[in-house]
Order: structure tokens, then C-alpha cells, then sequence
């Protein structure tokens, strides 16, 4: 034990420690959010192109689509809420032309057969019947069409009981979580995989060395809900805490490895 600590305190921590320190604490140039977008831009969409936004939520993404490539998008989404404030916001944008929304999911789209030119799907795939989901994009998309699929999967990281706690709590099919499970679900529903992107941890990097520290105000609130949980649980239910507290851990378990973003380009095989 006293050689670990010579060392540790004289070596590893000693005259020589700027070393590390300098190595450490240069940027690595992290990418931000539009990596997506320009990764999206690699299946050739244009202006003639019909876009499908599975899992659309506020239609934030399908808005930006139509801005960016001047397309029509339409967006689907199985919560009535959604539904109801994505409406609200392509109105607000005075969006009404290019972008819709309407309900549906991704088991069951309600579409015709080759109808679709590309889809973008972004943080859909955790929750849902992969195979079926999959086939059911292959099927409404044009021969050779695109698929954009962005998935948050289990890191190396990531503890077994921190796994079962998060992917309960969040509604997480746990088979989804595994980028293997994924590319063989994939390639067996027909798509075949042009491009994958691991974007780890960048985009959490790129905010903190941007002066978003949203990723403290996460680590604070999380440090709160521990320290109170008998109270909070009593109040709001243990459910909801549980849903709150995992999603404040989700961004920090990406920095920390615990989970790790993925970008595919899928193409109709």
C-alpha cells in the first residue's frame, strides 16, 4: 500500500502531474446538436422529397427539416399531447404549408406502402416493438428510401441495478438498449446500414465548454431528490420520481459512458 501511495502522490500526482492535467483539459472539439441534421442531409432529402417524423413530439425537428431542405414533413405521434402542442407550434411558426402532425405510431403507420421518401426517428426506438416498428418503416418507405434513426443505448458503463432502475422508470424495452440487438433487428427487417455515428458523450461536451451548464443544474437537482425522496415520493408518487430523477441522470450518465448516443443512416434494402 505504500508504493500505491508514492505512487500516486509522488508520481501520478507529483512534479509531473501539468502533464496530465494539460493533456486532460484540451477540448476535443466536440460536435453539436446539427451533426444530426447535416448526418440527415447525407440521404440526399430536397425540396420534392415527403419527410416522416416518427415520435414528433412538439415538431420542433420536423419544423427545422422543412426550414432547412424547404420539404413537406409530417409528423406522427402516439400521445395526444403531442399532438395537440405540435399543432399549436407549426401554427405559431406559420408552418401550416410544409409540416403536419397527426397521431400514430410506429407499429402501425398510416401510410400507404412506398409512400415516404426518408424518415428521421429520433429518440423513439427505446420504447417500442423494434422488429415490428422497423418493418413497418420499411414498408412505407420508396425503394431505396432513407431512415435517420438516433438511439440512446446502454454504455459499457452502465451498472446492471442502475439499467433496470432507469429503463423501468422511463418505459424502456431493455432488449432495445443493445447497438448488436439493433443493426441485426435492422438488417433483418430489410434495411441495410450506410452510416453509423457514435456520438457519445460530444454533444453534452460541446454544451459544457459553451457555457450551458445544464448538466450542474441536473447534478444539484439530482443531489435534492435523493436527499428528500421519502418526501418527494409521498407527495408526487413513487412513479413520477422515479421518471424525474431518471431523467436528470440520463444526460450525466452520457458524460459519464453509462449510456451512449448512436446516429444511423439506414437505406431500404
Amino acid at each position: 500500500m505504500v508504493n500505491d501511495i508514492q505512487l500516486l502522490y509522488g508520481d501520478y500526482w507529483g512534479a509531473d502531474h501539468g502533464t496530465a492535467e494539460a493533456l486532460i483539459g484540451t477540448s476535443l472539439q466536440p460536435r453539436d446538436m446539427d451533426s444530426l441534421y447535416e448526418l440527415f442531409e447525407q440521404s440526399g432529402v430536397n425540396q420534392s422529397d415527403l419527410v416522416l417524423d416518427i415520435g414528433c413530439r412538439d415538431a420542433k425537428h420536423a419544423i427545422e427539416i422543412a426550414r432547412r431542405h424547404g420539404c413537406r414533413v409530417i409528423g406522427v405521434d402516439p400521445v395526444p399531447y403531442n399532438v395537440e402542442i405540435a399543432r399549436e407550434l407549426i401554427a405559431n411558426w406559420s408552418m401550416d404549408g410544409m409540416v403536419s402532425v397527426e397521431p400514430g405510431q410506429i407499429e402501425s403507420l398510416p401510410f400507404e406502402d412506398a409512400s415516404i421518401d426518408h424518415i428521421w426517428c429520433r429518440d423513439v426506438l427505446n420504447h417500442v416493438d423494434l422488429a415490428a416498428g422497423l418493418a413497418e418503416c420499411r414498408r412505407v418507405l420508396k425503394p431505396g428510401g432513407w431512415m435517420m434513426a438516433y438511439q440512446t443505448f446502454a454504455g459499457e458503463y452502465l451498472e446492471p441495478a442502475e439499467a433496470t432502475r432507469m429503463f423501468a422508470a422511463l418505459s424502456i424495452v431493455p432488449e432495445n438498449m443493445s447497438t448488436l440487438a439493433f443493426q441485426e433487428t435492422a438488417e433483418q427487417s430489410g434495411m441495410s446500414i450506410e452510416v453509423k455515428d457514435i456520438i457519445a458523450s460530444e454533444w453534452r461536451e460541446c454544451w459544457i465548454e459553451n457555457d450551458d451548464l445544464s448538466i450542474a443544474t441536473d447534478l444539484l437537482k439530482i443531489a435534492r431528490m435523493r436527499r428528500a425522496e421519502e418526501e418527494m415520493v409521498e407527495r408526487i408518487g413513487r412513479g413520477r420520481y422515479e421518471a424525474e430523477l431518471a431523467v436528470r441522470l440520463w444526460g450525466v450518465y452520457q458524460i459519464l459512458g453509462k449510456l451512449m448516443p448512436v446516429a444511423y443512416l439506414l437505406r431500404k434494402a
